[in-house]
């Protein structure tokens, strides 16, 4: 192929060479990582990769808390779920469960859900069931 290319008064007629559809250096390496990712991202590679299923069945297991919400006497805990467990503060060191603290807690459910009164289904009550056991150390 060739173009007309203004200069001055006058078009000149180049050639033009093909140009190369090739990533070049970081690109190249870059792109290389993209098509490896891209190979292992199926649902199952995620799924078997997730740290979750890799834990196996939560139920029972204790693992590490923190507090983001305290209201009176309830503190609201983010463990890493889809829904948070709200426990009990204790009564002898209170101040120590506050805002931003790392909790050990043991899961007991991850959804509440019960029948309500004139109900068929149960209905979440969007909070997980654990166990407070303390503060981690």
């Amino acid at each position: 192929p060739s173009a007309a290319i203004l200069q001055g008064n006058r078009f000149v007629v180049s050639q033009l060479k093909p140009c190369s559809t090739q990533p070049v250096g970081n690109e190249a390496k870059s792109a290389a990582a993209e098509k490896q990712a891209a190979k292992n991202e199926t649902f199952s590679a995620l799924m078997r990769n997730c740290k979750f299923t890799q834990m196996g069945d939560p139920v029972g297991r204790v693992v590490v808390g923190k507090i983001y919400h305290v209201v009176d006497n309830d503190i609201y805990i983010d463990f890493g779920h889809k829904l948070p467990c709200v426990c009990q503060r204790p009564r002898g060191s209170r101040e120590n469960f506050a805002r931003g603290s790392e909790v050990l807690v043991k899961i007991n459910n991850l959804e509440l859900s019960q029948k309500f009164l004139g109900h068929e289904k149960e209905l979440t009550l969007l909070e997980a069931d654990c166990t407070l056991l303390g503060l981690k150390n």
